[in-house]
């Protein structure tokens, strides 16, 4: 399963017969966060004819999508930019296509088509840009422990390649680890056995999240 991931906003135009298609890819963590975008692109575009718009989001194992044509005819924006998502493979995402109509019927292909294109042309900017990253599964765990066990916790950390999002350095040793789901079970076990179980574990969410550049790791 391959899977991007909106790192940062990217925005892309095009024009269709003079109107006007500002497309705008984002991140999303689940529904609510793609209906909070929507309603900051309506807000900053209130002269627009429409904002349709599509979001893509994991919950609860699976891809949860969709595609709303916001007045448009039925199947002519939503679908075509959820479309687009779907093809760019992009995960916790949402496209807002805004459009100011330029005077010039497009007809249901037409408007099909240019929704598609604007949705389209806005990825592969984010692509072009880096704003939009290939993605991994990652678990996050929170850790407690004393000083005394700081080497062979840092052993496992280091195996394993768990990254620190979070510490705390106070009576004991507190830290937010992240590692790839796929290692999830390994890692807690050997955690587990390399303190001899004197770790406090909890074993957090499970979310997408972007593979780091190589020169950032």
């Amino acid at each position: 399963m391959t899977f991007r991931i909106p790192v940062r906003t990217a925005e892309a135009e095009t024009i269709v017969r003079g109107s006007r298609f500002r497309a705008w890819i984002g991140r999303a963590e689940d529904v609510e966060e793609a209906e909070g975008a929507l309603d900051g692109r309506a807000a900053a575009g209130r002269d627009a004819t429409h904002h349709c718009w599509a979001y893509r989001v994991w919950r609860d194992g699976r891809v949860e999508e969709a595609g709303f044509d916001a007045g448009e005819p039925g199947g002519t924006a939503g679908r075509p930019i959820l479309g687009s998502l779907q093809a760019g493979e992009l995960i916790q995402a949402v496209c807002v296509v805004s459009r100011w109509f330029g005077g010039v019927k497009l007809g249901t292909g037409g408007l099909v088509r240019a929704y598609a294109d604007a949705a389209r042309t806005a990825i592969e900017a984010a692509r072009e840009s880096g704003a939009v990253r290939d993605a991994i599964q990652e678990v996050a765990f929170g850790v407690r422990f004393p000083y005394a066990l700081s080497g062979a916790v840092q052993r496992v950390v280091s195996r394993f390649a768990a990254s620190s999002t979070g510490s705390d350095y106070g009576e004991f040793v507190e830290l937010e680890l992240h590692v790839p789901a796929n290692s999830a079970d390994a890692f807690e076990r050997a955690l587990a056995d390399g303190t001899a179980g004197a770790i406090s574990m909890h074993r957090g969410m499970t979310r997408w999240e972007a593979v780091k550049p190589r020169s950032a790791r």
